[in-house]
């Protein structure tokens, strides 16, 4: 199992290929924990996935709720019927946005605004 990563400005895209099970499920695990710390949004790209383990669904599911903690952004991309349906059925798709490609999923992450900005945008300036 290897899963390709590249960024598209401060968004990182994994791109895992092959089945997402036992050691690529770690694998994911480990780079999903990483990420949480230091990315500003993620994109997993399933097109090259035909199966996923539950262990792996479970780790998706957690740091999609760790991402959602710290406001980042955490989507899916290019998920075919099977896994869908396995996404579907655990509720998965309750709590992470699927995209049909890379794009529609960068955009629907948009601009980032820091702290920062956040407190003078929200505090009229002041």
């Amino acid at each position: 199992m290897e899963i390709e990563r590249h960024e598209k400005g401060n968004v990182v895209v994994l791109s895992p290929k092959g089945n997402l099970v036992y050691e690529g499920a770690i694998k994911l695990e480990c780079m999903l924990k990483i990420l949480c710390e230091d990315a500003c949004a993620i994109i997993l790209n399933f097109r090259d996935v035909k199966y996923i383990s539950a262990n792996a669904l479970g780790s998706i599911a957690y740091y999609v709720s760790c991402f959602r903690e710290k406001q980042k952004g955490f989507k899916l991309v290019q998920t075919n019927k099977n896994i869908k349906k396995l996404m579907d059925i655990t509720g998965l798709l309750r709590i992470v946005e699927v995209f049909e490609n890379e794009d529609e999923a960068m955009s629907s992450i948009g601009p980032r605004v820091g702290k920062l900005e956040r407190t003078f945008l929200w505090s009229g300036g002041n």
